[in-house]
């Protein structure tokens, strides 16, 4: 099952998340994604391939970053960091040994969700599948003074079905917006 991490900034800021990788001694290799970034960490380990020759995230020393986005010029999607090697500790313990500075390292930001079930002052600008898992969300500085002034996320995996549905509620809440 590999362990995610989700985190908030301003989408058109420098990653935070990217610089932290990129400051590690060995840094990974990057490889650019739709929607963010493969982190390839060649010293902990060859890469292993499905049979349709893609690469099998479950059994290589990957990490896949998905950055923030502005969507419908309303919502910011929450970013994410997965890594999804499997058992991690046992298959490729370097980058075990990263995932765990990883998570202590995010963790000394402030956490804005922490529980679907438990209300926070930051519940009502968090939307979509944002608040679906019990996943924590961290905010780094941008994305605390976005929350703190009202801005609305949504989860990066949030489709146009679920965008319209959140337009329809943001509107009966009285929020403006360009429903582009």
């Amino acid at each position: 099952m590999g362990t995610t991490y989700k985190f908030i900034a301003e989408p058109s800021e420098p990653s935070e998340v990217l610089r932290w990788f990129r400051s590690l001694p060995s840094p990974p290799e990057e490889v650019p994604t739709k929607h963010g970034l493969t982190l390839y960490f060649r010293e902990c380990g060859p890469l292993s391939y499905n049979l349709d020759g893609q690469v099998d995230s479950k059994l290589s020393p990957i990490v896949t970053v998905f950055f923030p986005q502005i969507r419908r010029a309303l919502f910011w999607s929450v970013g994410e960091v997965h890594f999804l090697a499997t058992p991690l500790q046992q298959q490729f313990p370097g980058l075990h040994k990263i995932n765990k500075a990883f998570s202590k390292w995010l963790a000394t930001m402030p956490c804005v969700f922490a529980n679907k079930h438990q209300e926070n002052e930051f519940n009502y600008f968090l939307e979509g599948s944002v608040r679906n898992y019990d996943i924590p969300v961290y905010a780094f500085a941008s994305g605390l003074s976005a929350l703190q002034s009202g801005h609305y996320f949504i989860g990066e995996s949030d489709n146009d079905f679920m965008l319209d549905s959140l337009c329809k509620k943001l509107q009966l809440r009285g929020v403006a917006f360009a429903n582009t």
